[in-house]
């Protein structure tokens, strides 16, 4: 109990000794990371960006009180507040700070009209007023944090300088004990810190993935990896590796399904279990496919999991649907984290493993002879396309290796996406580029976007076709630390038609509403965010060789609906 309010005193000591200048840009700070922005935020990660946003302001007060006391009190003799009784000056503070915390409440409940229509725009529940009610404690908690980390930091400068050689001056001695603790610093929240992440997340979810999902059986036909006849042992595919061995529809369910002849769909797979390395993986992908025949199937599908080795079910029935089974698909574990922690990482697991796995398998399928062999197409989503990409040098590599790729919510970094953006045709949107006359590559917005290709045989598409699926609501396509203090073009740009916007961009703010938008990107309904789950089937459709009417796609995704047993819509 002692403790607790030794505690207490010492917050309260910390929020008294505030400075005005730095308190008040704060709250201005904090008021403006309530307006809206991709996503609609709980109040958890509006509480924690309030905060530290609060803390960005505090410390852009400071400076402004510094430039003020330096340059600009001297302008007249009242606009020195040092020159004011103190009566004055502390009425003064006293009403700035109460119109402040008024103008802040009054901000909270007007932005839970802003989170509604977002909410509403994105087909969300509504948030409720208690979520209000939360932001305000854990914003302040967010604050005390940061403010807690800058004491820290002072006063390791201070002891730094503190023990320094007397013989510096020291202005000289100031200087460099701030520059070694921030240097130090960077050095921890850069390299330690996500470090220790990644090192705790791999051992953890490395042993999470270690055998197969308790709830599936080993699959029995021939044409599955993990079956009697495989090379591949069911114990070594893993936990998601063995729901996709051993999971979609058989030849009989997607005959019962379109009502025609189907064949028993191919699914290989090589996990963590399976083989020492990625190059090891992909002989023995390479293996399964000649084993099984591949060669002889009408299309091939190489997919880039995701860090954990999940493989979107959505994707994998809807190209098995599209051929009518007379498929086969290929997918290689390279690790077992999550995606986010591979962003934690660097993102170099995944480039390597899209060179590492694909490049051998699109060897093999271009060794093929050219008369007698499948299509080819690859898929990637999220952190996948990252690896997709880094199986190509350049777009003349894409044109020469594969028939077709389709890459669903593309994180803002990746390479050739990058690329294809900046050098888009004069005239087009960063939400809608045109590369090339969209040639061989073209960009899709939303489903409605997806179905016009799909359905429409556009003679300006070439043979080699490239799709990127982006939603304008998806934090994950538009996050960079460009947009700290640089307006995006997606934000200065016209929304497009049907997609409107409420966000506007404002330096630093901009940044962390995005950041906070990422943890909940893919928990948004399907057709917003992170979710494409209704834009995989008519996408594969876009790049294939599959003529369709869009009575017969709107068929196909109603036989996907009676296959999978649920809805994407």
């Amino acid at each position: 109990m002692a403790r607790t309010r030794r505690a207490a005193r010492g917050l309260a000591r910390l929020f008294r000794t505030l400075d005005l200048w730095g308190a008040v840009v704060a709250l201005v700070f904090f008021v403006l990371t309530l307006t809206p922005s991709l996503l609609p935020r709980t109040w958890f990660y509006q509480g924690i960006i309030g905060g530290w946003a609060a803390g960005i302001g505090y410390l852009v007060g400071l400076a402004l009180r510094w430039v003020y006391r330096r340059y600009l009190h001297r302008l007249h003799p009242l606009a020195n507040p040092d020159t004011w009784p103190p009566r004055v000056a502390r009425w003064v503070a006293r009403c700035v700070i109460a119109v402040g915390a008024l103008w802040a409440l009054v901000m909270v409940w007007w932005s839970h009209r802003w989170q509604v229509t977002l909410a509403d725009l994105a087909e969300q529940t509504r948030p409720s007023y208690l979520d209000v009610v939360l932001v305000l404690p854990l914003a302040i908690a967010s604050f005390t944090v940061y403010l807690l980390i800058i004491r820290f930091l002072v006063w390791a400068a201070d002891t730094a300088q503190a023990i320094g050689p007397r013989r510096v001056r020291p202005r000289v001695r100031s200087v460099s004990a701030w520059v070694l603790v921030l240097l130090a610093w960077f050095w921890f929240v850069s390299n330690a810190v996500p470090g220790t992440i990644v090192g705790l997340g791999e051992k953890f979810f490395t042993e999470q993935n270690k055998d197969p999902d308790p709830a599936v059986t080993a699959p029995t036909a021939p044409e599955r990896s993990g079956s009697p006849d495989s090379a591949v042992d069911f114990g070594g595919v893993g936990f998601y590796g063995s729901r996709f061995v051993a999971g979609g529809a058989s030849a009989s369910e997607l005959t019962a399904a379109t009502g025609k002849p189907a064949k028993e769909p191919i699914r290989v797979y090589a996990g963590l279990g399976n083989a020492a390395d990625t190059a090891e993986r992909a002989d023995l992908l390479i293996s399964e496919l000649e084993r099984t025949h591949a060669h002889d199937r009408k299309a091939l599908l190489f997919l880039m999991t995701t860090g954990t080795g999940w493989v979107s079910d959505y994707a994998t029935q809807s190209f098995e649907l599209l051929y009518g089974g007379d498929t086969a698909i290929a997918a290689g574990q390279y690790s077992a984290m999550p995606s986010a922690l591979h962003f934690l990482a660097g993102g170099d697991q995944v480039r390597a493993a899209g060179q590492e796995l694909l490049g051998p398998l699109i060897t093999w399928w271009n060794e093929l002879p050219e008369d007698h062999r499948p299509k080819l197409y690859l898929y990637g989503e999220s952190l996948g396309t990252t690896g997709v990409e880094a199986a190509f040098s350049g777009l003349r590599d894409v044109v020469n290796s594969v028939d077709g790729i389709l890459l669903t919510g593309p994180p803002h970094f990746n390479p050739l996406r990058t690329q294809f953006v900046t050098r888009r045709d004069p005239g087009s949107t960063e939400t809608a580029p045109v590369y090339a006359d969209g040639l061989v590559v073209r960009f899709a917005n939303d489903e409605e976007h997806v179905r016009q290709w799909a359905t429409t045989r556009d003679p300006g598409w070439g043979p080699a076709r490239m799709l990127y699926v982006q939603h304008t609501s998806d934090p994950v396509a538009w996050w960079s630390f460009d947009m700290i203090l640089r307006e995006p073009d997606w934000l200065s740009e016209p929304a497009p038609p049907g997609h409107e916007r409420e966000m506007t961009w404002m330096p630093f703010v901009s940044f962390l509403q995005v950041s906070a938008d990422l943890p909940v990107a893919a928990q948004a309904p399907i057709g917003y965010g992170h979710n494409y789950g209704d834009s995989v089937l008519a996408g594969f459709a876009a790049i294939s060789d599959v003529d369709l009417t869009p009575a017969r796609l709107t068929e196909l995704e109603n036989q996907l609906v009676s296959i999978r047993g649920d809805n994407p819509k």
